[in-house]
């Protein structure tokens, strides 16, 4: 249950590593929107949004000495202030947005996401308190005041807001997956592992996602873990199209050949596939079109799986299209074997 900084905060240099329990969504362009006939305010969200802090802070100096009331252009320099990783200015202009406008949501959040970097959780559920009272409805505030409840200890409290909002968002692996990430984070491996293994039922990338979080970190030496990030227990659904053919290369850690030659063949079809390959001793997925699992049979011999979606291809597409591709990865694999190219 592991909650997602605001996006602009990511890049900071203070506070992130204090702030992985906090899900805020720094929505910008609602900050932006409450002073709707100030597009100074709007490019200077854009500015943010496109990485370049500095130009948003020197276009906000001049906003917040036309108008040092509004709350929204002061909420906006905060925000900057924190991705420059410049604390106590940042500090400075959300409290001053706060008191311009106590009923700036945003400004509750960002307050609440501070006094979680301190460790001042009575303060931080305050906070998320305020910002629930603001927007009842708002989807983000069962697991803000979940990841609270959990840092002060109250296990039961935590787990009544987490399986509500998971009830809010049943076919959400995101939803799972921040859920998990917030009871690792908390040293609550059991109860993390199950609600990412939902995440990883619902969307398999999930599993990718969390080889690589450092909120995970702690459950690297949990066997149930381990299973779950070497185990593709994957079965396409009823009714979907479903091609493999079998090579001599085999697919070992050790020799890339055969997932070479799968890749080539993709990019020298210009066939779109996510570049973010999850690779393992046994196996590898790529996802294109249609999903390709790369792994060994139980005679060593390389083999690759191709499933696809009954509505994204007619009979026949699916077949002029898979027979193609293994056609392609046949002369990649002829190339690499000449010498013709380096594995």
């Amino acid at each position: 249950m592991t909650a997602s900084l605001p996006v602009a905060w990511r890049r900071g240099r203070h506070l992130l590593s204090a702030l992985l329990f906090v899900i805020i969504a720094l929505n910008l362009a609602s900050i932006a929107g409450a002073q709707g006939t100030e597009p100074q305010l709007a490019q200077a969200r854009e500015l943010l949004e496109a990485g370049n802090p500095e130009s948003a802070l020197a276009l906000l100096d001049r906003v917040v000495k036309q108008n040092p009331a509004s709350a929204e252009a002061l909420l906006l320099r905060s925000t900057a202030h924190f991705v420059l990783g410049e604390d106590k200015p940042g500090r400075r202009d959300l409290k001053r947005a706060l008191e311009a406008n106590p009923g700036l949501r945003q400004a509750w959040l960002n307050s609440a996401a501070l006094n979680l970097a301190d460790q001042n959780y009575d303060a931080a559920l305050e906070d998320f308190e305020r910002a629930e009272q603001l927007d009842p409805a708002a989807a983000d505030n069962d697991v803000n005041i979940g990841a609270v409840l959990i840092l002060r200890g109250d296990l039961d409290g935590a787990n009544q807001r987490f399986q509500h909002y998971l009830t809010l968002n049943p076919g959400s692996a995101g939803s799972f997956y921040l859920v998990a990430t917030n009871y690792a984070m908390a040293g609550y491996a059991g109860l993390a592992i199950e609600n990412l293994q939902r995440a990883v039922e619902i969307d398999e990338k999930s599993r990718l996602r969390a080889r690589t979080d450092p909120n995970f970190a702690a459950l690297e030496t949990q066997p149930r873990f381990q299973d779950l990030l070497l185990n593709d227990n994957y079965r396409p659904p009823a009714g979907s199209y479903t091609a493999a053919r079998t090579f001599e290369i085999p697919y070992t850690e050790g020799d890339r050949r055969l997932l070479r030659a799968v890749v080539d063949a993709l990019q020298i079809g210009g066939q779109p596939f996510d570049r973010r390959i999850e690779a393992t001793p046994g196996w590898a997925l790529i996802w294109a079109d249609y999903r390709i699992k790369v792994t060994d049979d139980d005679k060593g011999q390389g083999v690759v799986q191709l499933s696809g979606a009954p509505e994204s291809f007619t009979p026949l597409q699916w077949r002029e299209r898979t027979e193609e591709f293994f056609r392609q990865v046949d002369i990649q694999l002829l190339q690499r074997g000449r010498g013709m190219d380096v594995p």
